[in-house]
């Protein structure tokens, strides 16, 4: 669930079952795949470049085609399993989607400063499962971090505050000082 580097560490993702967004990822592409063919199929026709108004047709439904075509296939390459990564240096949460290949998409960047508290959702504790969540400031809204057990989730809340508290510590004492911090430079 929690792997470390050397920047800090990488919660991974907290949905684990993930079999109906591949299916969706893998119908997009291939529905990116038949929109190209289908674009360039236009072209292949006979008599397509004979007139000039079936010309102007033919160049408007294909640059429309090559756009849905476009659009789906970078869906399907976009990933599936989202992680949070947690830079103890910069003082950030980001977090991640990542595709089959390794390569990362940005979801969401947050300063450790903007987050108001780190806790667990026990509302499906009956069913085993407990959430941890980050609260943004002092509003309503959360992230979801990971979904597990209680025990294994209160270590990782408690390594979480710890970061978060620590971090803060260390630029309001900055602040207080006159030194320059992360945000001034």
């Amino acid at each position: 669930m929690v792997s470390d580097a050397y920047w800090g560490y990488i919660i991974a993702s907290p949905l684990t079952d993930r079999r109906w967004a591949e299916v969706g990822q893998t119908a997009s592409c291939v529905a990116g795949m038949v929109f190209m063919v289908a674009a360039i199929g236009l072209w292949l026709l006979p008599g397509a470049s004979v007139a000039s108004d079936v010309m102007a047709m033919n160049f408007g439904l294909s640059t429309l085609l090559g756009g849905v075509a476009s659009l789906l296939i970078w869906y399907a390459s976009r990933g599936v399993w989202t992680e949070i990564q947690v830079y103890k240096k910069l003082g950030e949460i980001r977090e991640i989607v990542r595709n089959s290949a390794g390569r990362t998409s940005l979801i969401s960047k947050l300063r450790f400063d903007m987050i108001g508290g780190v806790f667990l959702d026990r509302t499906n504790s009956d069913r085993g499962e407990t959430a941890l969540l980050l609260r943004f400031l002092n509003t309503p809204k959360v992230m979801l971090v990971a979904v597990g057990l209680t025990e294994h989730l209160e270590h990782l809340r408690n390594r979480l505050g710890r970061d978060l508290l620590a971090v803060n510590q260390r630029q309001a004492q900055g602040r207080r000082s006159g030194a320059p911090t992360l945000q001034a430079i």
